[in-house]
């Protein structure tokens, strides 16, 4: 639910959700190669990488975007796999967050 009130305040904000978006994803890890292997699968289904890059001394950060529209059910479903894709590799799916083209 919280999704669908986000994409409800979106659109009261003057948002076209119906058009593409530039959306971005977060992933964090201790180990930069872990980010540099869920990169290689993001880049298979068009994500672009925005940046792989040291967040403190235990931490890297990996920033990959997509431009698409997406709906609250398919950004929902994204989100579990994206959670599924960072434990493979042992790392987290931090959030998501989404930017006019």
């Amino acid at each position: 639910e919280s999704i669908k009130d986000i994409f409800s305040k979106m659109k009261e904000n003057g948002w076209d959700i119906s058009q593409a978006l530039k959306w971005g994803f977060f992933f964090v890890s201790h180990k930069e190669d872990r980010l540099k292997q869920i990169y290689e699968e993001l880049k298979d289904r068009e994500y672009s990488l925005e940046s792989i890059q040291r967040a403190d001394d235990e931490k890297w950060i990996l920033q990959a975007s997509k431009k698409e529209i997406l709906a609250p059910e398919k950004l929902h479903k994204r989100n579990i796999a994206f959670n599924e894709l960072a434990e493979h590799y042992d790392s987290k799916y931090e959030r998501w967050d989404v930017g006019r083209n």
